[in-house]
């Protein structure tokens, strides 16, 4: 166990204890994630019943995904600056007070059409602080999992928790937005964010310490490397190049209650559908990730990600909507747990959290630029074809681009490939 820097984090009950602290921490971010967890229905009911264009809200949608490009930022934050004396933990409670603060603040004010700057700045706080409370995560996931070969079953930890949260979001979720109830999801996500806090503070030990100047050139020269090395800038551009997909969740959900006219508790029950495909994922990942090198399982991701925006030409009708989703949660989570795996392999320790936040960075602008360019593409084909075309067009060019990813995986360094 990574002992770099006097940072250790010891849960109550030694390894399992470890997974349930993380899984805790990772389901309440799950749930009060802005774009996958329960704020993110409430706000694009709200949107819509405000009457915003497709644009609009996928426009509002890629603005509270500007903190997630950020998390380069605040890797070197936790890695190179101590707060109180502390690398981690003093960052898990800031991000904790801030996220319960402005959920609370939403809950308690008044919110109608003319508020969308409103929404919109107290989301993006809360999003700001969730983005910041990932990175150090993902730090220690990596410090812990590294060493002692677990960090594919911790990524399993990570996002079977998160996707535990979907569950109950996409049903909570639709059964408020239904009811005209969208502002009961900010009262409950800043509870959990208040349990957030309370964990961080009580469960989360890392021991206090001073901050040894001798310390900074070798923690500089270790990043400045990283970002030298061919395994870190051909991962980076391959989780690029993977995630430029304009396909993204708010299309699904304009076409599902506008094109498909589907109720708002389907849309829900699809995310919970897509959750319990997620988990199942998750669970077979933990096995397998063992039993495969990257060699293999970095072109089935590619596999697996077009698979997942092709099953949803399969979607037409509430009869459709559970299979697809079921299906769409465990290629897209096997996908995805392959490309945080191997980022979590690429990352050099002593540099985990800025290294893998520029990670995660790169996935997040390349998820941006897509939803912006898909946005408007989607409500140009619309206009002109009609909203299924559009919606099918979509993800055809979803499809082009995630398969044209793997024409950068080959480049692999054959080390990585073989961990």
């Amino acid at each position: 166990m990574s002992s770099y820097a006097g940072t250790v984090v010891k849960a109550r009950q030694g390894v399992i204890g470890l997974f349930c602290l993380f899984g805790l921490l990772y389901f309440i971010q799950g749930t009060n994630e802005t774009a996958t967890g329960l704020p993110n229905q409430s706000l694009l009911s709200l949107l819509k019943r405000w009457g915003s264009s497709p644009s609009q809200i996928t426009t509002f949608v890629a603005l509270l995904g500007v903190p997630w490009c950020l998390k380069p930022f605040f890797g070197l934050l936790s890695d190179f600056v101590r707060l109180a004396g502390y690398r981690r933990k003093s960052y898990l409670v800031l991000a904790g007070m801030a996220t319960t603060a402005c959920f609370l603040g939403l809950y308690l004010l008044p919110l109608s059409s003319g508020s969308k700057h409103l929404l919109l700045f107290g989301l993006f706080v809360p999003t700001l602080a969730v983005t910041f409370a990932d990175v150090v995560l993902d730090a220690l996931v990596i410090e812990l999992g590294q060493p002692t070969g677990i960090t594919g079953r911790l990524q399993s930890v990570r996002w079977g928790a998160s996707y535990a949260a979907t569950i109950v979001t996409g049903y909570l979720g639709g059964a408020l937005c239904q009811a005209g109830q969208q502002r009961i999801a900010f009262l409950v996500c800043g509870g959990l964010a208040g349990l957030g806090l309370f964990l961080s503070v009580f469960w989360v030990r890392e021991p206090r310490r001073v901050v040894v100047e001798e310390d900074l050139p070798s923690l500089k020269s270790a990043v400045a490397d990283a970002f030298r090395s061919r395994a870190v800038l051909v991962t980076g551009l391959f989780l690029f190049a993977w995630h430029f997909n304009p396909f993204t969740q708010a299309m699904l959900y304009l076409h599902m209650t506008s094109t498909l006219s589907l109720s708002e508790e389907t849309y829900g029950r699809s995310m919970s559908m897509l959750a319990i495909g997620s988990i199942l994922a998750c669970a077979c990942y933990s096995v397998f990730c063992r039993k495969f090198t990257m060699r293999t399982m970095a072109p089935a991701s590619v596999v697996a990600g077009v698979l997942s925006n092709a099953a949803y030409w399969m979607m037409d009708g509430p009869r459709s909507v559970d299979a697809v989703s079921l299906f769409v949660g465990f290629t897209y989570m096997t996908a995805n747990m392959i490309q945080c795996d191997l980022a979590a392999r690429a990352c050099p320790i002593h540099a985990a959290g800025t290294v893998f936040g520029a990670f995660m960075a790169l996935c997040n602008v390349s998820t941006l630029l897509s939803i912006w360019l898909g946005g408007y593409f989607y409500q140009e084909l619309a206009a002109w074809r009609g909203g299924i075309y559009a919606f099918q067009l979509t993800l055809l060019a979803g499809c082009i681009f995630i398969a044209a990813s793997w024409l950068v995986a080959r480049k692999l360094p054959a080390k990585l490939l073989s961990s």
